[in-house]
């Protein structure tokens, strides 16, 4: 049950996420304030820099894009989301801790971290939510950077329930609070 909470709330941030990104205009632009459309803009990266290991991943060094966090007042947790892609397969990156501070927090049934991959063979999910950490060094106001780092070991959700260590730091951009 708390695992189908947990990815609940991850693609219902993802469906708010991807539903702001779309937008061209400078001002409404959450992941890149300021960029506009494609001319870039300059500031902080908004990316999650990972080391992966296990099941397809060999010590694969992988950075993904357009970093959004969103804090949910009923949840009272935050989420992080994370998008690009890693040879032809696209990777999705979730980061959820509770409350919306500094500080380390052991992953647990509702907290952790969530990679899903998309490729050719179809779509696989690896969660960690038992044996990893997450770090948020700064928890910046809506507008600013949440930045931090996770290590730890997500599991692929199959029968062969495969091992994946996940390493590295991020950085994203804190949209307005929801409900």
């Amino acid at each position: 049950m708390k695992n189908k909470k947990f990815v609940l709330f991850f693609l219902s941030l993802l469906s708010l996420v991807l539903f702001i990104s779309c937008s061209k205009s400078d001002s409404n632009n959450p992941v890149n304030p300021g960029g506009g459309g494609n001319s870039g803009g300059g500031g902080s990266s908004n990316e999650a820099k990972l080391t992966l290991n296990g099941d397809t991943f060999n010590n694969q060094a992988v950075t993904l894009k357009n970093g959004t966090a969103g804090y949910s007042i009923s949840d009272t947790a935050t989420a992080v989301i994370f998008i690009g892609t890693l040879n032809s397969d696209t990777l999705q990156f979730f980061i959820v801790f509770k409350g919306k501070q500094n500080g380390t927090q052991n992953w647990g049934d509702d907290f952790g971290v969530m990679l899903t991959k998309k490729s050719s063979s179809g779509l696989s999910y690896y969660l960690g939510q038992s044996q990893g950490t997450t770090t948020i060094s700064s928890y910046g106001a809506v507008g600013s950077k949440i930045e931090g780092s996770v290590s730890g070991k997500m599991i692929l959700q199959s029968p062969a329930a495969t091992e994946v260590t996940v390493t590295g730091n991020f950085s994203a951009t804190r949209i307005a609070d929801v409900d």
